[in-house]
């Protein structure tokens, strides 16, 4: 007797198969439309492979390796989630392989994803680090400023984003010209200390998102019924409103990457919070996703997030697809208004309270568009950001196009591919 398992954005029809783990994975595109790189995630309980010490990797019906990877989430030695992306024409069904490898074996794929924490310890001395924190004094500032590109990076082979972990909190976008992954080497100047190198377009692309004095593209804030709290503080401060924070690398891989950022006691109204976020980049699209879960919010407050509207000057955009509601704009929203950039929020709709304009003056937060989230029954709040830059592809100057490119996004997470493991 088949067993049938809703899980957004992916169905699963998951048949029994007795004690042994599972040995193929059937997916089928019923939607009208091809489905590129869509994003495959299974648990151990899933594959049946509770018991097992060996790890999963997959195989087309052709016999060849398809990229993936079996990460550990919770660091205790063992793989707790199998991940690759798989595209499928409209009809299209294919059936794949499981085979179980020694971790050791496990093959090597080329990467599409990638997460970059650099710091310095001394000139010439910046290292990647898979975890650090800060506290709520002394923020860094000036001389001797250790992170490199401000904090941390994330990328695939579409864009690059990243947070800003000095206290400030923004997320910035990264336009890319080249589908490699380059984060690595941005923001190391040539005598070996970080500094902005990449407000210069170069090769690979160039930071371009002006955020001004708002959270950039998919920050958080708070609301109270008189004003929007920043989460952290803005550049001419040295004591943080958070008392303590920390990022911790989860998962590194050719298909996806993972990253969390804790916030311990955010100073807000009516007292103080904890909020966790969940950063996933996959490959072969425009954005990346976030999970977020709060401490219980004070009375009469709520969590928002956005999109920075400084240098839009075109109608916003909204709409609705299924269970999900697109937040959408697109103008010369880079630099001096040099190109064009689409910028924009998929929320689902057990998510989204409302939308609204920040103000553009005298206050915390200013010129955003804004999100008022609801927590879902889980006590979860899901969106997913998205940036496209002209320079990455010239169609993406035309409105229109961005725009179809995200609703296409939406429309796929209501019509996500059957899955059949057996």
């Amino acid at each position: 007797m088949k067993k049938v398992l809703w899980c957004i954005p992916f169905l699963f029809v998951l048949s029994a198969c007795g004690s042994s783990e599972v040995k193929q994975i059937v997916l089928e595109n019923t939607d009208g439309r091809a489905h590129v790189d869509e994003a495959l995630l299974f648990t151990r309980e899933q594959l049946q492979a509770e018991e097992m010490l060996l790890s999963p990797v997959v195989r087309d019906e052709k016999g060849e390796l398809v990229a993936c990877q079996a990460d550990d989430m919770d660091g205790d030695g063992k793989w707790d989630e199998f991940a690759f992306v798989y595209s499928l024409e409209p009809g299209q069904k294919a059936v794949l392989s499981l085979e179980w490898v020694e971790p050791e074996d496990y093959p090597q794929f080329a990467s599409r994803t990638n997460i970059r924490y650099g710091k310095m310890y001394a000139p010439g001395d910046i290292r990647e680090l898979k975890t650090d924190v800060h506290g709520k004094y002394n923020l860094a500032r000036d001389e001797g400023y250790p992170y490199q590109m401000d904090g941390i990076a994330w990328e695939n082979d579409k864009m690059g984003f990243r947070h800003y972990f000095d206290g400030r909190n923004c997320r910035d976008v990264f336009g890319k010209r080249v589908s490699d992954m380059v984060l690595d080497t941005v923001g190391i100047r040539p005598e070996g200390i970080p500094g902005d190198t990449y407000h210069v377009l170069a090769g690979w692309g160039r930071d371009i998102m002006s955020a001004a004095n708002s959270f950039g593209l998919g920050g958080l804030a708070l609301q109270t019924q008189d004003s929007l709290v920043r989460l952290g503080v803005t550049i001419d401060k040295t004591v943080d409103n958070v008392d303590s924070t920390r990022y911790a690398l989860i998962a590194e891989g050719p298909v996806r990457s993972v990253f969390d950022l804790d916030f311990y006691g955010w100073e807000v109204p009516g007292g103080k919070i904890d909020v966790k976020e969940t950063v996933t980049i996959w490959a072969g699209k425009f954005g990346y996703e976030n999970k977020v879960r709060t401490s219980a919010l004070p009375d009469s407050t709520y969590l928002v997030t956005g999109i920075v509207s400084n240098f839009n000057d075109m109608p916003y955009e909204k709409k609705q697809f299924g269970d999900y509601t697109a937040m959408m704009t697109h103008d010369k929203q880079t630099y001096n208004k040099e190109w064009y950039m689409g910028m924009a929020l998929i929320i689902p709709n057990n998510n989204l309270a409302e939308t609204f304009d920040a103000p553009k003056d005298s206050a915390d937060i200013i010129k955003t568009w804004c999100a008022r989230l609801k927590p879902d029954m889980d006590s979860l709040y899901h969106f997913n950001a998205y940036a496209a830059w002209e320079l990455t592809d010239s169609k993406f100057s035309d409105r229109e196009y961005f725009f179809s490119l995200i609703g296409d996004y939406a429309d796929k997470m209501n019509r996500p591919y059957k899955v059949i493991l057996k």
